[in-house]
């Protein structure tokens, strides 16, 4: 890392592969945050976050929302900017063999659940949903994990199974999609970045979809979404864009810089993209249209304001499920100059 000067700030942004379309525009240089230049790193978001976990080697880095908390509760000094590149609804991808009769969420009590880990955003969000909305607690299933301990986000922030929740690996050469074909789990969450070879995940959402003999416990996901959405009103937050905090400290002006950036970047995206549908993807459109009658013009809408509520509930999830010792304050997570975003 080099600074050229005290107003220009050369930095490296690792961001993952699943966010490209919001912030290709970064990338390519058409949107610029004031006063830096950055090298801009892709790679598989399970994979960044593992490295800036183990090795902190990025200046700006996109990072697991569950994985940044735990590591706040255990004192890190990162602090992040309210940008939130990618959500979904994530209790809606849950695959089950096509045998097996289950056809919602309430059926799965006392059955056994695989996940890549147990402390991803993904599967915190799952499981809140399920107990928000099923009736179904962490503790009314057995959980099993795919992701070797020294290749997991957990192995770098000494994850513990929660009291009362029964937490295992599974074995060495098992992984998600074979335990759910063989029987050995019965209904599992994958990694949530399809078609995304990664060190650290070896089930992928779009092979699933094209196996024979598993399919998705929602009939229509697409449903299910828009009914979570129109009940709680928001989508899950999924990651988060994290600064080190001495370049926070250094330079006041660079996290803000970097909001109305990624702003601008995902702005940019929302209006080349809706030229693009209704040119060449117009078979696409009514689908566009549909999305925007459910979320509005801003399907990832950033700043703290538009985004309170869902991440006050991810914070009670991360307390309740175990995984942070105590409820922490927004204020005290995002960086003090983002803060009336």
């Amino acid at each position: 890392m080099a600074f050229s000067c005290e107003s220009m700030a050369n930095l490296e942004l690792s961001l993952g592969m699943a966010d490209y379309d919001r912030t290709s525009a970064l990338m390519s240089g058409i949107v610029r945050p004031a006063g830096v230049d950055l090298h801009y790193i892709v790679s598989p978001p399970s994979e960044t976050f593992w490295r800036m976990l183990k090795f902190e080697v990025f200046d700006i880095s996109e990072m697991s929302m569950s994985t940044f908390l735990i590591s706040k509760s255990q004192g890190r000094r990162w602090k992040a900017i309210p940008v939130f590149p990618y959500r979904s609804f994530f209790h809606t991808a849950i695959f089950v063999r096509e045998e097996s009769g289950f056809h919602s969420p309430e059926e799965l009590k006392g059955k056994k659940f695989g996940v890549p880990e147990y402390q991803v955003t993904a599967a915190v969000w799952l499981r809140g949903a399920l107990e928000q909305d099923f009736d179904l607690k962490p503790s009314d299933m057995k959980w099993y994990m795919e992701r070797r301990r020294e290749l997991s986000h957990g192995g770098e922030t000494s994850f513990k199974s929660p009291k009362g929740v029964s937490v295992e690996y599974l074995p060495d050469g098992v992984t998600l999609k074979s335990a759910l074909l063989d029987g050995k789990i019965d209904a599992l969450m994958p990694s949530p970045y399809p078609g995304m070879p990664s060190l650290l995940n070896r089930t992928d959402y779009l092979d699933l979809t094209r196996t024979e003999g598993i399919r998705l416990l929602f009939e229509d996901p697409v449903e299910e979404g828009k009914r979570y959405f129109r009940k709680h009103g928001y989508s899950h937050i999924n990651h988060t864009v994290i600064v080190k905090p001495d370049l926070a400290e250094k330079f006041k002006w660079l996290p803000l810089n970097l909001y109305k950036a990624f702003e601008e970047a995902k702005e940019y995206a929302y209006q080349h993209f809706d030229k693009i549908i209704k040119s060449s993807l117009i078979f696409a459109y009514p689908y566009w249209v549909e999305q925007l009658k459910l979320f509005g013009t801003d399907p990832y809408p950033y700043g703290i304001k538009a985004n309170r509520k869902a991440l006050e509930d991810l914070i009670g999830m991360s307390e309740s499920q175990g995984l942070i010792p105590s409820r922490l304050k927004i204020e005290d997570i995002f960086d003090e100059t983002t803060l009336n975003l």
